[in-house]
C-alpha cells in the first residue's frame, strides 16, 4: 500500500514538473501626465530603462479650451533620436537599458491660447524566465526525508508489559 503512495506521489511531481509555464509580463506605467501647452511650448521627460524591452508612447489631443495644432513628439537617447517626430498618436520602439527622454511639443492657437494634452508612457520589459526548476529537486528531497523518517518508526505494541 506504501509503495503505491509513493509511486503517486512521483507521478504527480513528474507531471507537474512537466507543466509548460509561462513567464509573468506585466505593463508598467512610467510616465502619465494630462497637461497643459501654453502657446508655442516644448516639453520633455527623462525615463531610466532598467532591462531591454519595449516603450510605448501615447499622446493625443484632448478636446478642451483650445486646439494644439502640430502635437507630436519624439524619442531620444543621449546620443541618438529614434524615429523622426511623429504626429500624436501611438508608437513603439525597442528599446535597451540607459536613460532614453521623450520630447513633446505643440502650438496651441485660440481665445486662451491654452490647449490640453494627455501623454502616456508604458514600458514592457522582455519575458524572463522564473526560475522554478530549483524548487523541485527540494520538493523531491523533502518528500524523501518524510518517507525516510515515517520508515524509521516503529509501532507501538499495545498491552505489552515491560
Amino acid at each position: 500500500m506504501k509503495s503505491i503512495q509513493v509511486w503517486t506521489v512521483a507521478l504527480l511531481i513528474g507531471a507537474a514538473s512537466s507543466w509548460p509555464a509561462s513567464a509573468a509580463r506585466a505593463d508598467t506605467v512610467l510616465y502619465e501626465d494630462p497637461g497643459f501647452i501654453k502657446g508655442k511650448q516644448s516639453l520633455v521627460q527623462a525615463l531610466d530603462i532598467t532591462a531591454p524591452g519595449t516603450l510605448t508612447v501615447s499622446l493625443e489631443n484632448v478636446p478642451w479650451l483650445d486646439t494644439i495644432q502640430g502635437l507630436q513628439f519624439f524619442l531620444s537617447s543621449s546620443t541618438a533620436v529614434m524615429g523622426g517626430p511623429q504626429n500624436a498618436g501611438v508608437d513603439s520602439y525597442k528599446v535597451e537599458p540607459g536613460t532614453l527622454f521623450v520630447h513633446w511639443s505643440g502650438d496651441a492657437e485660440g481665445a486662451y491660447k491654452m490647449g490640453v494634452y494627455k501623454l502616456e508612457v508604458l514600458f514592457k520589459p522582455d519575458a524572463l524566465p522564473v526560475p522554478l526548476p530549483p524548487a523541485l529537486p527540494l520538493l523531491v528531497s523533502g518528500l524523501g526525508v518524510l518517507w525516510a523518517v515515517g520508515r524509521r518508526r516503529r509501532p507501538l505494541l499495545v498491552g505489552s508489559a515491560s
